[in-house]
């Protein structure tokens, strides 16, 4: 009696090989799904990053990987975060993931070849690809140009724009669309599947295109063929529903099993010899291959910190003396929602993120969930604010400037009263490049109308907070990602817009900063004058003039550029003609590699030391 071959299993400490891939059977792709899916779970446990998302494109990410020539065929994963198997598969460890010294957690273009787009914000990449297909037909190149959406990237306006335009676009994209039930509703059934496949096999098409160029040649030919294709349309439409995608006229392939490698192949096959732009749905479990993923219908296995693979318990503790800022506002809104009947809450996609669930679990009429919409949800807020209602737009900082339009347009100018709590500003840690919430002072200083503030600890952001409910105009409370030290609540203190304080009376050298390094500052820096702005936007001239004998001034952020807060005061300086000497340090206006916060600190000469050596 023979023997059963034992099944070749992958060790992926060890950087695999992209051109191994072709030459796998059936059985060796199902097994290297297993072990690419154990090596994310290990490496997620030990770094943090997206886990379910990645688990999720496993075999999508195989099939790609196995029946297209990559790198010379393109790949556009997005949102980007599910891209981890893909970078096992082109040969990088996730060993380091997100780490100063590892891959990022999303598609980068200076890491891999195989990484021809990056997106980190969503819903970029139906127009990305479009501009690759442009690209490649004006410059006689052939390959094909595949972009990978979900994780309700499909829900922005950004990807419904760029749809609108594929249908009639002359060069050919396929579209995978992810489809793990936050995407993209129920697929169209079985029929319309068997349909597609029919319409796009090699041997049909063939015969379509020969058969239109026959009865074209003549009168009689173009009546017998108008009757033909009217015939052939009417049993078409008798057996499958119409959806958004037929009716841009695009090729739609449904219903496809998301984790059957066999199944994803034959659907590329068909993608392939179509005539132009192929959709394909495809279904996934988010999380599939971690028990505690798979069962998550909440996200908080999305994204996640170090955690013990046995139990999923974070390895990490939060210190009890401790409080992360999102859960500080969060708790605020809780409060607040109690007492004021006219507060409403919007948040696109971030409602775990920001620690909203148990708001919006508790006040369901008034919250709102938008999705990655932030666009919309400044208009939405907008159209509230007028109509009486108190709107708080929760919102992390790097995707709140897709939203600057809007502000502007529909915030700003009306001049309604919509708080934006603007989550993790500052540096990106681990996120990277993509997830900056360094420029929101900038760009949001140049809107008329908008008042910006930030605490230092957490009773002040008890007293922003209740400036917040009573003001009538626009306003941005910002904070940052990290933690704050546990404080009893007091009643709060009353505030006056653009006020600063004046922390500590030192010597001829004065300090001005904002936020939870202040704390700090007053600590190292005793001896010289430090000033907390608590508004970045407007400033407090009153306080300032105070400052015009001292000798020198410096402006200290690590929160922001030095277009944003520094460049405020500066200018206020120079109105007032101040005489002495001033300098700033801020975080440089750039592109900033993932890695831990302090290390950004320390790389960006923007740490306590840099500040003493600057004094």
């Amino acid at each position: 009696m023979s023997k059963k071959k034992a099944i070749r299993r992958f060790d992926l400490s060890k950087p695999f090989n992209p051109e191994d891939i072709k030459g796998l059977t059936e059985n060796e792709l199902n097994q290297l799904a297993e072990d690419i899916r154990a090596n994310i779970i290990s490496n997620c446990a030990k770094n943090g990053g997206h886990l379910a998302s990645s688990l999720g494109v496993v075999e999508l990410t195989i099939a790609l990987h196995h029946y297209f020539d990559l790198p010379k065929d393109k790949v556009i994963f997005d949102v980007g975060h599910q891209c981890y198997a893909h970078k096992i598969l082109s040969g990088r460890s996730l060993e380091n993931l997100r780490q100063e010294n590892g891959v990022s957690g999303f598609q980068r273009r200076s890491e891999s070849e195989f990484d021809p787009y990056e997106a980190g914000h969503s819903s970029t990449s139906i127009g990305a690809a479009m501009g690759f297909a442009t690209a490649r037909d004006l410059n006689k190149e052939n390959y094909n140009v595949i972009a990978v959406i979900g994780d309700s990237s499909l829900a922005n306006g950004v990807a419904y724009e760029a749809l609108n335009n594929l249908g009639t676009f002359e060069h050919k994209v396929i579209l995978i669309i992810n489809d793990n039930n936050r995407s993209i509703g129920k697929s169209v059934g079985h029929s319309s599947n068997m349909w597609e496949k029919f319409r796009l096999g090699k041997g049909y098409l063939k015969r379509k295109e020969r058969y239109r160029r026959v009865m074209k040649k003549t009168k009689f030919g173009r009546g017998i063929y108008k009757v033909t294709s009217a015939i052939k349309n009417f049993f078409k439409y008798l057996f499958i529903r119409k959806n958004t995608f037929y009716n841009m006229g695009l090729y739609y392939i449904s219903h496809i099993d998301g984790h059957d490698i066999k199944a994803l192949e034959k659907a590329f096959k068909y993608a392939v010899n179509a005539p132009s732009s192929v959709v394909i749905h495809v279904s996934t479990i988010k999380g599939k291959g971690y028990e505690l993923a798979e069962k998550d219908n909440i996200g908080d296995w999305h994204g996640v910190n170090p955690f013990d693979i046995k139990t999923g318990e974070p390895l990490k503790k939060l210190d009890p003396n401790y409080i992360s800022w999102s859960e500080v506002y969060a708790n605020l809104v809780d409060t607040y929602m109690q007492k004021d009947e006219k507060m409403v809450v919007i948040n696109p996609a971030t409602v775990i993120g920001s620690h909203l669930c148990h708001v919006f679990d508790q006040y369901p009429e008034r919250t709102f969930d938008v999705g990655i919409s932030e666009e919309h949800a400044a208009i939405f807020a907008s159209g509230m604010a007028v109509n009486g209602l108190h709107p708080y737009v929760s919102a992390y900082s790097t995707f709140l400037q897709r939203a600057y339009d809007e502000m502007s347009h529909d915030i700003a100018r009306m001049d309604t009263n919509v708080t934006l709590l603007v989550d993790r500003v500052g540096l990106p840690g681990s996120d990277g490049e993509t997830h900056e919430g360094i420029f929101d002072v900038a760009y949001l200083n140049t809107i008329p109308n908008i008042a910006i503030c930030m605490a230092k600890d957490q009773q002040e952001a008890s007293e922003l907070f209740s400036f917040s409910s009573s003001y009538e105009h626009p306003l941005a409370i910002r904070y940052p990602r990290g933690k704050t030290l546990r404080q009893e609540e007091k009643e709060p203190a009353s505030i006056k817009l653009g006020e600063w304080r004046l922390e500590n009376k030192g010597d001829d050298t004065v300090i001005i900063t904002y936020g939870p390094v202040t704390n700090e500052v007053v600590e190292r820096f005793n001896k010289h004058t430090v000033v907390n702005a608590l508004f970045q936007k407007p400033i407090d001239v009153e306080l300032l003039k105070t400052l015009l004998s001292k000798k020198r001034i410096v402006i200290y952020d690590i929160y922001g550029t030095e277009e944003g807060f520094a460049s405020i005061v500066k200018e206020e300086l120079n109105k007032l003609s101040y005489k002495g000497l001033v300098k700033s340090l801020c975080v440089p206006s750039s592109f900033i590699k993932h890695g831990n916060i302090d290390s950004q600190i320390k790389s960006l000469n923007i740490s306590l030391e840099d500040l003493q050596n600057l004094l």
